[in-house]
């Protein structure tokens, strides 16, 4: 089963919604979320953001409840690492405009229809599954569960300001886009291309 959270935050579909039922059996019924009040679905989000993330998201609620916009708003606010793809029964050309706007420029990964193939929704999750897999968080994530739960929780490096970081900790702090998480995404960056460089002549041969 891939490990990847599911949460859908929808108020029109049942458990046992067709589309749900496939996305168990490619994930696990534990790791498919369904939150039908939106502000359930805001708070499942944002008490999660350490793990990788796809939120299917509608965009109409019932009076009272925050819309889709201000839920996909309420979680840009906090991370850039969940995936949200949009689906909805409305078309593009009937989302307010600044709304539509904010939510491209604040990477919305899909804009899906309520009358889509279930297959074709499917396999956006699944796409944006992979783009979760191969993220430097994730292939950390990789490393980090090789070592003991002991080594996990010690501290392991210090920040230039001298605060300690666990192998857990730095992970949160990458996923959270926190500065030092940001800081250290970078070096991981430019270690990895340095030893790529390094290693060039024997990786061309």
């Amino acid at each position: 089963m891939k490990t990847t959270k599911i949460v859908v935050i929808h108020d029109d579909i049942l458990e046992k919604d067709p589309l749900l039922v496939v996305l168990r059996e490619e994930y696990g019924a534990d790791n498919v979320i369904l939150k039908k009040k939106s502000k359930e679905g805001l708070n499942y989000v944002l008490d999660n953001l350490s793990q990788k993330m796809v939120v299917i998201l509608d965009l109409n609620f019932k009076a009272g409840e925050p819309s889709g916009v201000q839920v996909f708003e309420g979680i840009r606010k906090q991370t850039s690492l969940v995936y949200v793809i949009i689906w909805t029964a409305s078309a593009l050309e009937d989302i307010n405009r600044e709304d539509l706007k904010s939510m491209i420029n604040n990477d919305a990964l899909a804009f899906m229809s309520s009358t889509d193939d279930i297959e074709k929704i499917v396999s956006k999750v699944n796409s944006a599954s992979h783009q979760l897999d191969i993220r430097i968080d994730s292939a950390l994530e990789q490393w980090i569960s090789l070592h003991p739960e002991s080594e996990k929780q010690s501290p392991y490096i210090l920040s230039r300001d001298g605060k300690s970081y666990s192998l857990n900790e730095i992970l949160q702090e990458i996923r959270l886009k926190t500065p030092f998480g940001m800081e250290t995404e970078k070096d991981i960056l430019l270690l990895a291309i340095d030893m790529l460089s390094r290693g060039k002549k024997k990786i061309d041969g």
